[in-house]
């Protein structure tokens, strides 16, 4: 069964305003990757594991229907209210059973998310799925898996001391609240075995050179610490009270080591976040 981190509300509009969108360079990989073997009309994408629509969106240009799912429906419920594409819709679905017929989507992502999925299950039904080699399309469908490690906070001479302060937060003050999920993502970057596909290794491809910076103010960070899955579930064990404690005290760290005059929500740095793309071929 899949994991379900990020079904409240409140946790769903935090995911929805401190996720970053991916890099339009990893999309134009992916759709260079589908492209370069395929004929067949681009008609159908989905997007597994959506959350609030950031990695969805990006694929409406290239397809006629892109379809985002996620087992929460708050998630659901953000993603449709930001909504601005008529070629783009959400559901509600886990990762693991996927409303499509047989052979009849061209396109899988999965951004940040198929380390909550039940692999073997979302495999299977991603090559259920995914349309075959056929004389029209010449060559199959493409599953796209990736995921971005810690964001790097970069402020001039002080960056390192930032990254070190974002490190203490997940891997000390957080330590047991931390999926085990989570960390393949942000520590290994789905580097381990479970993660290789069902196809050929010859079919498949990693990348890990893609990045996006954002411009961000420092509540903007805080905010995104409070979007983890660890905090959350710090949160429901020691209450509101600490959980906002702990946001405070990490707030305070970062304002210490910028040095800077201003407030929290005036003062500006960049976080950049470092990619990783692994592609598979049906075949």
């Amino acid at each position: 069964m899949a994991n379900r981190f990020f079904e409240g509300a409140a946790h769903a509009a935090a995911y929805a305003r401190f996720r970053p969108h991916p890099p339009q360079s990893l999309i134009e990989e992916v759709m260079s990757y589908l492209k370069g073997k395929y004929n067949g009309t681009l008609a159908a994408a989905v997007d597994v594991g959506c959350g609030s629509g950031q990695s969805t969106w990006v694929l409406a240009p290239h397809f006629t229907h892109v379809t985002g799912l996620d087992v929460s429906p708050a998630q659901i419920t953000e993603a449709t209210k930001k909504n601005t594409r008529a070629n783009v819709s959400f559901k509600v679905s886990g990762a693991e059973t996927l409303p499509f017929p047989a052979q009849s989507v061209q396109l899988i992502t999965a951004g940040q998310a198929c380390h909550w999925f039940d692999l073997p299950k979302f495999y299977a039904e991603a090559d259920r799925v995914l349309v075959p080699v056929s004389v029209e399309n010449v060559a199959g469908g493409v599953l796209a898996l990736y995921g971005y490690l810690f964001p790097l906070p970069m402020y001039g001479s002080v960056s390192n001391q930032l990254v070190e302060i974002v490190n203490d937060m997940y891997k000390n003050k957080l330590d047991g609240y931390i999926h085990k999920g989570s960390m393949e993502v942000y520590l290994e970057n789905y580097q381990s075995e479970k993660y290789n596909m069902i196809y050929d290794d010859k079919m498949e491809i990693r990348d890990d050179s893609h990045y996006t910076d954002r411009t961000v103010s420092v509540t903007d960070l805080t905010g995104y610490i409070s979007s983890w899955s660890g905090f959350q579930n710090f949160r429901a064990k020691n209450g509101d009270e600490a959980a906002l404690d702990l946001l405070q005290n990490f707030q305070n760290r970062i304002m210490s080591v910028l040095g800077v005059d201003g407030t929290p929500e005036d003062i500006e740095l960049t976080l950049r976040y470092k990619y990783f793309l692994l592609m598979g071929r049906k075949p």
